[in-house]
């Protein structure tokens, strides 16, 4: 009986540390939201340093004891982690939720240059198509036999387009690649570039990733090549999306397009996010229970271990569907004869070297491994959160969205 009493005691005063900590956060956010946001939108070690130190400020005026204080602000830090990424992407899919009208209007508003009509004719052998419109029609009926449309080789279809392909930022003239490094060899002024203000004729201007993290700015280039001057700025409306004139498509902007597509098209789609490193790509169903990677860079994420630029740490499958979100980080490190997604040609050594190579970015607080020089998988690891424990976080990030914010935590003591 004592000691049932003994043990009872210390799980009630887990349990109170741990919302004490929750409510440090809540705290924390409401007095100062910008430094919150900044700190986790590239959370570098140096932005780790000042959200643990600010979060025990304000734990330790919440709770008399001291005792597992660290753990349990770390544990927090790791759950709002989990959940600001996951309200994130589901930020986007609420975003991009345009009309059936909006979406046709879209593929309907330009003229092809003629040079892509002719590629399209040839590669698909139809006649060349005037719009992005005729384009996906003309896919449709590739995909469809005795007046059936098959919705998984159409998705194919669409995901090996031109229509939903990578296009980097350049010029509009001569087509002068602009360089998207991280860290960046060359200023923005170097390359031509710099920010200036919105019109505010851009449609849905937004925030993103280019040579760096970006608030939501109209970006001005003048090409070192030929002298003209372009303008480029990130949006996740398809209009902007469907641009064929050389206006660039990075990678969050084709996932937002085949995100838009997909639901005009009634296909499932989740977002897949790798964490501590600028990129994100989807998988897409079927009609069976299984998610599949039609990129090949994509599916064998791992390779790009080899690049020599930094390492990613975990990555996750979102979906606004709590059951279709999952840490799948141990697929992408799993070639397909063993349940994963990475192809089968890729070695046994290969595959350890690259498992080694992603647990060693993890436990490297300094962030100096990771490709983006963040830390998100090492505050992961420094809570002690296991891949059912991460899934679990993020399917109830998911289902609490729209009606907790993401620093509204609970603190469960079995997570």
């Amino acid at each position: 009986v004592a000691l049932r009493a003994y043990y009872g005691r210390q799980n009630n005063m887990k349990t109170m540390s741990g919302s004490a900590a929750a409510s440090a956060l809540a705290a924390m956010y409401l007095k100062d939201k910008v430094l919150v946001e900044d700190s986790f939108n590239h959370l570098t070690a140096g932005a780790l340093q000042t959200l643990d130190d600010k979060l025990y400020q304000e734990y330790i005026c919440r709770h008399i004891t001291d005792d597992g204080s660290r753990d349990d602000c770390h544990l927090i830090l790791a759950k709002a982690c989990i959940r600001r990424i996951a309200h994130r992407c589901l930020d986007k899919y609420a975003r991009l939720q345009s009309s059936k009208e909006v979406v046709e209007d879209a593929l309907q508003f330009y003229t092809l240059p003629m040079e892509l009509q002719e590629q399209l004719a040839s590669k698909y052998g139809t006649p060349p198509p005037t719009t992005w419109y005729e384009s996906l029609d003309q896919l449709k009926s590739l995909s469809t036999t005795e007046d059936s449309c098959d919705q998984g080789k159409l998705w194919r279809l669409i995901l090996d387009h031109p229509m939903t392909s990578y296009v980097p930022v350049k010029c509009q003239s001569c087509g002068h690649v602009v360089p998207d490094q991280y860290p960046t060899q060359q200023t923005d002024a170097e390359v031509g570039l710099r920010e200036i203000a919105p019109t505010g004729d851009e449609l849905e201007l937004r925030a993103g990733w280019f040579r760096g993290p970006r608030q939501a700015v109209v970006f001005e280039l003048t090409c070192k090549g030929c002298n003209a001057v372009s303008k480029w700025y990130r949006s996740g409306h398809p209009q902007i999306l469907l641009n064929p004139n050389k206006w660039g498509r990075l990678c969050g902007d084709q996932e937002d397009l085949r995100l838009t597509l997909a639901e005009y098209l009634n296909t499932p789609v989740r977002l897949a996010v790798p964490l501590d490193w600028d990129h994100v790509w989807s998988e897409y169903s079927s009609g069976s229970s299984t998610w599949q990677v039609q990129d090949d860079s994509a599916r064998n994420f791992c390779c790009r271990l080899d690049e020599g630029i930094g390492s990613w740490t975990r990555v996750w499958a979102i979906h606004s569907n709590p059951e279709w979100c999952k840490d799948v980080t141990r697929d992408y490190l799993t070639i397909q004869q063993n349940g994963g997604r990475v192809d089968n040609n890729i070695d046994d050594k290969r595959m350890k070297r690259y498992e080694k190579i992603t647990k060693d970015a993890r436990m490297d607080k300094s962030g100096d491994l990771t490709q983006a020089k963040t830390v998100n998988g090492y505050v992961l690891l420094r809570a002690n959160l296991s891949h059912d424990s991460i899934t679990e976080e993020l399917q109830r990030a998911v289902r609490d969205f729209g009606t907790k914010k993401w620093w509204e935590l609970n603190y469960d003591d079995k997570s």
